[in-house]
């Protein structure tokens, strides 16, 4: 979507006529119902005569088209400045240009990012040149436009108006070379080399055929995108599918063509399996086939930390910029059109909320009316036990519900077979018997490598040090967001054992891989989804047990997850919270591959515990 398309000349006119903040506002409230804010305004009004600036000296033909607030498809990202138009010889071109208010910037670590003073501080960000390109890099690959194109050509670039380059210049980096090279910056006093390049490029003017062609183009991923994503999965045997996986798979493709001869229906499938039983598996494989098919679809996980270690385990360290934006958030489809999409994918579905961060409260919506509305077919990966917040209202009934009222056809299929934990099914249902999930005899057999220790600094010998593994805990201990001279506060702490270490940085979505969060402990919201071969759980004082009732309880006074506690209960009613802790530790004890080892804070859960062992 762009909110704003005139020839260059109108686009002078109003900036000369301080018109463009106006019109650029009225413009969003007509096209997308949204009320832009005073800050957003005042950003248009200071850069945009800058720019008007610009044309202004490259006396352009006055029919080249100019281009504001381009929305990337599917995504809330917006181009700030898009130029359409002929070069002297008649060539099409479409030059990308970020314009940034920044007036220093300085080296951070991260591949293609820098610090700068965004949003009243000091913040991490990504390099300009990275920006720029990445956004460039996704019109090619997902505008079907572009990306078939053989005549129009697609260069990017940044402008800092306000920022005056230095003698040894942060953003201008060797580190950041390769992406300086894809799209060039220019400075404060570098007006006349941008105006040379805008001349270069569309000088000749005659862009509206070209931005008319950006504008209606279909979304779809380019086959080039397809061909990477096949390469990726080929390259790994941990994407095999196997038995009832290959079955699941194959129930969504006959969905899927079914759906191409028939188009009057919308079809939703409800994919229901426990942890470990390659949920994500069948969804990346179902991935592949549609892009293959022609698909437009898109793969959504609730979990961002779940999300960012999917695409890195998928396609590597380098995480390919395009690539990575087939994969979204479960907060995106909000304002999408009904059946934008032809297939959605939507994996961890229990982790889906009423509705997203910043965003309103709509009557008889939530994240689930959203998904199923944007797409003619729409896949759930679901397991209700792994419900681990207020929050969290993607049940099975709630989904299939959903569709329903939207007149989908509903499908289910169930997983069984267990492929973590060893492969050991036995151990899945000795934890559901342990949390008291289920009433039975079974013991704890087979391979599965399942210890009690003593001491948390054990736990972390054991794990951590011995065999490369994460700790994780229940949210038991309060988290402190401020840090002390850049140092992240210990606030997981056993005082009868001397021991502290930090939760997990929160800027560190992908911890649960990255070799610097060793020392940290894991919460729920960040491990959820995920798995390691080993993994050692300290279970706090908000999960016990009572000797005298014989019974596992829960301590409300323990939990310190405010944005998860749901209310107290009434009187002779149980508390909800007994249900998200169980649920909690049932997901952390379930993470390991190959072994799994557990501290608990509550004596009598672990003598309980070693008993039943």
């Amino acid at each position: 979507m762009i909110i704003y398309n005139e020839r260059s000349h109108d686009f002078l006119n109003h900036v000369y006529e301080n018109k463009i903040g106006y019109v650029l506002k009225e413009n969003m409230l007509q096209k997308t119902n949204k009320v832009v804010s005073d800050r957003e305004i005042r950003s248009w009004e200071h850069s945009l005569p800058e720019m008007a600036r610009i044309i202004r000296d490259a006396n352009l033909s006055s029919d080249a088209d100019v281009l504001l607030e381009y929305k990337l498809p599917s995504t809330e990202k917006r181009i700030d400045f898009l130029i359409a138009g002929c070069d002297e010889s008649g060539k099409e071109n479409v030059l990308i240009i970020e314009l940034k208010q920044w007036q220093k910037a300085e080296l951070a670590e991260g591949d293609g990012v820098v610090s700068t003073f965004l949003g009243g501080r000091v913040r991490e960000t990504v390099h300009p040149s990275y920006q720029a390109t990445s956004y460039r890099r996704y019109l090619q690959h997902f505008n079907e436009s572009l990306y078939h194109s053989t005549t129009i050509h697609m260069h990017s670039c940044d402008y800092l108006h306000n920022y005056i380059m230095g003698k040894e210049e942060p953003l201008m980096n060797e580190r950041y070379r390769h992406y300086l090279a894809e799209s060039p910056l220019y400075f404060r006093f570098d007006d006349r080399e941008l105006t040379s390049k805008v001349k270069h490029h569309v000088s000749s003017g005659n862009g509206k055929d070209i931005a008319e062609k950006i504008e209606t183009g279909k979304i779809r991923p380019s086959k080039k995108l397809v061909e990477t994503v096949g390469t990726l999965l080929d390259g790994s045997d941990e994407f095999v599918l196997l038995d009832e996986q290959k079955v699941a798979y194959e129930k969504v493709i006959a969905l899927y063509n079914a759906l191409k001869q028939k188009t009057d229906t919308k079809q939703m499938i409800l994919i229901k399996g426990g942890p470990g039983t390659g949920k994500s598996v069948i969804g990346l494989h179902v991935m592949r086939h549609m892009l293959e098919a022609g698909a437009n679809m898109e793969y959504i996980t609730p979990n961002q930390a779940f999300r960012e270690v999917l695409r890195k385990k998928l396609i590597g360290s380098s995480c390919r910029t395009e690539v990575r934006d087939l994969f979204k958030g479960s907060a995106s489809y909000v304002t999408t059109p009904e059946n934008q999409f032809d297939v959605l994918l939507c994996d961890e579905a229990h982790r889906l909320k009423q509705f997203g961060h910043m965003q309103k409260k709509i009557e008889d919506e939530n994240q689930a009316t959203h998904i199923i509305r944007s797409a003619n077919l729409s896949v759930f990966f679901v397991d209700d036990t792994q419900v681990v917040s207020k929050k969290d209202v993607g049940s099975y009934d709630m989904v299939k519900q959903e569709a329903e009222k939207a007149g989908a056809d509903v499908h289910t299929v169930e997983l069984e077979s267990q492929f973590r934990c060893s492969g050991s099914g036995n151990y899945i249902a000795w934890i559901d018997k342990l949390l008291d999930f289920e009433k039975s005899d079974i013991g704890l057999k087979g391979d599965f490598d399942f210890q009690i220790v003593d001491s948390p600094h054990v736990l972390k010998e054991e794990i951590v040090d011995k065999r490369n593994g994460r700790l994780v805990a229940g949210y038991a201990w309060p988290w402190t967001k401020n840090r002390k001279n850049n140092e992240l506060e210990k606030d997981v702490v056993i005082k009868d054992h001397q021991f502290a270490m930090p939760w997990n940085d929160p800027n560190r979505i992908d911890w649960a891989i990255h070799p610097e969060c060793e020392n940290q402990v894991g919460c729920i919201h960040t491990v959820q989804g995920l798995e390691m071969d080993y993994i050692g759980v300290i279970i706090g004082k908000d999960l016990g047990y009572d000797e005298e009732t014989d019974s596992i309880i829960v301590r409300r006074e323990e939990f310190y997850d405010r944005g998860a506690r749901p209310r107290k209960p009434k009187k002779d009613e149980r508390d909800p919270l007994y249900d998200l802790v169980r649920n909690t530790y049932k997901t952390l004890l379930t993470r390991g591959m190959k072994g799994c080892y557990v501290y608990c804070c509550d004596e009598g859960l672990q003598r309980y515990i070693k008993r039943h062992m």
